[in-house]
């Protein structure tokens, strides 16, 4: 018991020390260290100690006396490791879970990235099928002077620029609602749950948004303007699919405003 003992001061064999404890006090019929009342006073005392490396509040000679004081002690540091160990998970399911909003979350402008993006999409596609969505509005947003804005004004300029639009898209997203950078230029706003009027409407609304939209940068106003590209999904629907129809819609609408010069005009709603 004396070799556990001190094992058990430099963390080895605690498990050991403890069960030959616990047989020998709370069970000494079934020891075999209990031959003799001196072996038994000894093994006590050293019971005592090791209790008292468990539970500095209790004394030697109070654990070596007393089988209770011992039980005791051992159920408060049974409870204790307990509670440590749930603080441990606790702590890393948090770590986890930091980590998972990392990976779907796009640094620069705190929306979505396009990897958060696609899960919530076909989340709610899914929805859709089970009967728990009307369907909605995807509106790829591509912003059209980006690239001059970066040469003339510089990258931070262009930074700024990327975190304007997403806080403009952030105030026109509602809880069901999923607003996201796909990368470089290229925003995407998801409407869930909404009835092709009031996809229209909305689509109407940003539109006109973005044709007040401007940076203020080192006391120069700089324009930011974007095309859009629309498609209403709904039960039936894939994510790839409605995403690709948006796509091309973008597009047609790039290349008209090429042609017209003009700012955001009202893009076609395609269903």
């Amino acid at each position: 018991m004396t070799t556990n003992i001190a094992k058990f001061k430099n963390g080895e064999n605690a498990n050991s020390s403890l069960l030959h404890f616990l047989f020998s006090t709370i069970r000494p019929d079934t020891s075999n260290s209990m031959g003799d009342a001196d072996n038994k006073k000894t093994l006590h005392q050293e019971a005592g100690k090791l209790i008292s490396l468990l539970d500095p509040r209790i004394s030697e000679k109070e654990s070596a006396g007393s089988c209770l004081s011992a039980t005791v002690a051992l159920l408060k540091y049974a409870h204790k490791m307990i509670a440590r160990a749930e603080e441990t998970i606790k702590l890393q399911e948090s770590r986890i879970s930091h980590l998972e909003a990392l990976a779907i979350t796009d640094e620069l402008s705190g929306l979505k990235n396009r990897r958060g993006f696609f899960e919530a999409f076909t989340k709610e596609i899914d929805r859709c099928e089970r009967g728990l969505s009307k369907g909605g509005l995807l509106i790829l947003i591509d912003l059209d002077n980006f690239k001059t804005i970066n040469d003339r004004h510089g990258h931070l300029a262009g930074d700024a620029c990327l975190r304007l639009m997403a806080r403009m898209l952030g105030s026109e997203t509602r809880i069901m609602d999923t607003a996201a950078r796909l990368g470089g230029d290229e925003f995407v706003l998801l409407l869930s749950d909404t009835g092709k009027e009031q996809a229209a409407g909305r689509a109407q609304q940003l539109a006109w948004q973005l044709n007040q939209l401007s940076l203020v940068w080192n006391g120069e106003e700089i324009p930011v303007r974007a095309s859009l590209g629309l498609r209403t999904y709904g039960a039936g629907d894939t994510a790839n699919k409605i995403f690709n129809a948006a796509d091309i819609s973008l597009y047609a609408n790039k290349r008209q405003r090429k042609q017209q010069t003009s700012s955001c005009g009202s893009p076609v709603l395609q269903s």
